[in-house]
């Protein structure tokens, strides 16, 4: 009975390392991403469930889509497109302020504008809460692709 609870203790441990260090798959929620990304539908089953890659934290690119802790409420977990790096110029909307975004972050934006959650509402997101990077969809099989 130890030696299988050990193994089993073992396994898990395994499992949370590739989690942690490689990906994991996620349900996409909400309607922020859409069209790219589905996350509306009442079915599980009709939602995007997506990989979310660890590995790719290091180089975040203007067009990624990154998960990341929410900088208003650390329980939860955003998930949007970066649209400008440190050092760019951006135009805040819809009051068109001009800013400079600072060392150490980057812009977020939603794909769908409407009641976006993002970087226009709270500003800049540090490189620090970035969690993941959108990878694939890899269900359901009609949507399997590479997120770009």
């Amino acid at each position: 009975l130890l030696r299988s609870l050990g193994r089993l203790a073992l396994r898990g441990c395994i499992v949370i390392t590739c989690f942690d260090k490689i990906g994991h798959p996620a349900v996409v929620q909400g309607s922020s991403m859409y069209p790219t990304l589905e996350g509306v539908s009442p079915s599980l089953w009709e939602r995007d469930i997506i990989w979310l890659s660890t590995l790719s934290l290091h180089n975040p690119s203007i067009g990624h889509i990154f998960t990341f802790t929410s900088p208003r409420d650390a329980n939860k977990v955003l998930i949007k497109r970066v649209t400008a790096l440190e050092g760019n110029l951006i135009r805040r909307k819809p009051n068109s302020e001009l800013f400079i975004i600072p060392e150490g972050h980057c812009w977020m934006e939603s794909d769908n504008d409407v009641n976006a959650n993002d970087s226009n509402r709270f500003g800049p997101v540090s490189y620090g809460l970035v969690q993941a990077r959108a990878t694939h969809i890899i269900w359901p099989p009609n949507r399997w692709r590479s997120i770009r």
